[in-house]
């Protein structure tokens, strides 16, 4: 014994029954019908649990589950556990749209209700049943007027929450960077429906600035100083004034968000390292680190400009870029200058978010610039290969006399600027042979296969780039409504009448949380009714008919399991005549077990047609 202590192993003892009773009381409780078909992780055994309950609980059933003082979800039991077939068949039981004659049942609300989280829980532990619960949202109408159908999205609950803001779909979507989930029909429509009414005009308004900015930079970089300014103060003054802006506006402003961002980063150690130097996270976006070598090129321009070094120096002829003081660093700003103008236009490309088409045009380019690189990486070598041994002839051609003017010769002629004659070579006809392989190997070979390239990278990529410009808009749409004021969503949400009730075919008033919209009847054909319609009576402590698709699938099973049980027997039989048993045997035994087949096969017919009949 491991104590002498009387009361300390009556109170062990005291501790173990309570144990005991409390898991026979949990077991005894929560043992429903539905949680033992999610145990077993049977989608039948679930369909036939849930037929047993009254059709105004029978969502109650699939997402509560009292044991004491505590409630159980047998859905999300079903997720936690992998039971995703059980979990599979909830999620379609709930959103099955049933009618009998006085009204509508749809568990969409009972669903949400329970677990407003359920499309990140989804995204995060059991991707697969996300598009099962989308589809779920969807009724079709099987009717069409004019060649087009009735769509009914009931997205309520994906896109507002219970407090009235945006729902988490949304964001947990993006966060998971699955271009398929995004493209589904239902977050297309959420996401349309909150770019074009909250996000479109906030984003417009985000870039005016910087597209005024481009204007300036334009004007005082490119335009005005090619004109006539010697003679003209007036737009010598325009173009001090033009740089000034840029300076005060653009470039502070981008040292404020760098410097905020920065010190963000580095206090919550959101950093990557570049030889061994640690260098924020953020700027590891395309268009935040374009926007940052900006801001530097901006730092420096300010730094070299030549208006003012001149200050001071040029008398009355200020503003002026034309003195001694500002000859020294002419070159680097005007260098400077041309590379901000490229990062420019390239940052004016995040803009192709207004069209998805746009925008995937553009991620196919960035995606197919692999190839470019590597057509490079062929032709530098052929250069290289090519202009190398041109050079080791005896000739007197001043085009081919080291490797460098070959390697240049060489390539203008790949790109057809090469003005010479080739029967200038006639006299060096190993040179001219020479430069025929390139051109054969080059000209001919290498860019037809970089177009036959870029054509099928193209055709592979472009609909998985669809796919990623939606979830750039999408991720666009979440970054810009945290900074949305909540009266200004929810008089969006109050626009779409998310609570009046939307009918299903004309006449038929239906259920509230949808928008309806009309697509192609060709696009996505319906021949059967979505609605499970019943008569008889309308009771809510009522069950449904039971399912008659039900029996249907007991029928397979069991010929299925015949068949089985056939061809096991057939095996061992084979395996017996391999053996070397005897032909006669083998045959008799062969005989005997098909008449079995035969005659199981014929009493389960017959007992079908007797429960049939």
């Amino acid at each position: 014994m491991l104590t002498e202590d009387d009361g300390a192993e009556e109170a062990f003892r005291w501790s173990l029954s309570l144990i005991s009773r409390i898991l026979t009381r949990v077991i005894n409780e929560g043992s429903t019908i539905v949680m033992k078909a999610i145990n077993a992780n049977s989608g039948k055994m679930l369909k036939k649990a849930v037929g047993c309950s009254a059709r105004g609980k029978r969502a109650l059933w699939m997402l509560n589950v009292q044991v004491g003082t505590h409630s159980i979800s047998p859905l999300m039991w079903a997720i936690e556990t992998g039971s995703l077939d059980a979990a599979k068949a909830i999620i379609v039981d709930l959103l099955t749209i049933r009618a009998d004659r006085e009204r509508y049942y749809y568990g969409v609300d009972a669903l949400f209700n329970a677990h407003e989280d359920i499309v990140t829980v989804l995204v995060e532990q059991a991707k697969t049943l996300v598009p099962t619960l989308f589809d779920g949202l969807v009724w079709r109408s099987r009717h069409s007027a004019d060649g087009f159908r009735r769509v009914n999205y009931y997205v309520k609950h994906v896109l507002v929450n219970s407090q009235g803001g945006l729902a988490g779909a949304l964001q947990s979507l993006t966060s998971s960077k699955d271009q398929t989930l995004v493209s589904h029909p239902v977050i297309c429509l959420v996401s349309e429906s909150l770019w074009s009414g909250v996000v479109k005009r906030s984003f417009i308004m985000a870039k005016v600035g910087f597209v005024l900015s481009l204007i300036a930079f334009m004007l005082s970089q490119s335009i005005l100083p090619k004109l006539d300014i010697e003679t003209n103060r007036s737009l010598r003054i325009a173009i001090l004034c033009g740089r000034i802006v840029n300076y005060l506006f653009s470039m502070t402003r981008m040292i404020v968000f760098h410097a905020r961002r920065s010190a963000k980063a580095y206090r919550e150690n959101h950093t990557f390292k570049i030889l061994g130097l640690p260098v924020p996270a953020y700027l590891g976006g395309f268009f935040l680190f374009l926007n940052f070598m900006l801001m530097v090129l901006l730092i420096a321009m300010c730094i070299q400009e030549p208006m003012f070094w001149c200050i001071g120096t040029s008398g009355d002829d200020w503003p002026t870029g034309n003195c001694a003081a500002a000859q020294a660093t002419d070159r680097g700003y005007t260098i400077c200058s041309m590379i901000a103008m490229f990062i420019h236009w390239l940052l004016l490309i995040d803009m192709a978010v207004f069209s998805n088409k746009l925008s995937a045009f553009v991620l196919v380019v960035r995606y197919v610039l692999s190839e470019v690189g590597r057509f490079a990486f062929a032709m530098c070598f052929l250069l290289l290969t090519f202009g190398s041994g041109a050079t080791c002839l005896r000739h007197d051609k001043d085009e081919f006399r080291n490797v460098p003017t070959a390697a240049g010769s060489f390539l203008s002629i790949t790109v057809g600027l090469y003005e010479g004659d080739f029967r200038e070579y006639f006299d060096t006809p190993y040179l001219l042979i020479t430069i025929f392989i390139f051109t054969l190997v080059a000209a001919v070979l290498l860019i037809n296969l970089l177009i036959a390239q870029l054509n099928c990278s193209y055709d592979f990529v472009y609909a998985d780039m669809v796919g990623f410009a939606r979830l750039t808009r999408c991720t666009l749409i979440v970054e810009t409504l945290h900074t949305c004021s909540a009266v200004r969503f929810a008089r969006f949400v109050s626009t779409l009448k998310l609570d009046h009730r939307v009918e299903f075919d004309s006449g038929d008033v239906g259920l509230s949380g949808a928008i309806q919209v009309k697509e192609p009847a060709s696009q996505i054909p319906v021949t059967k009714d979505q609605i499970a319609r019943y008569g008889g009576i309308c009771s809510g402590d009522m069950q449904w008919p039971v399912d008659a698709s039900l029996d249907e699938e007991d029928r397979f099973e069991k010929i299925e399991k015949l068949m089985e049980s056939t061809f096991a027997k057939l095996a061992k039989l084979d395996k017996k005549v391999a053996g070397g048993g005897g032909s006669e045997h083998a045959d008799t035994k062969l005989s005997l077990s098909n008449d079995r087949g035969d005659s199981k096969l014929s009493s389960s017919k017959s007992a079908d047609v007797s429960v049939s009949g």
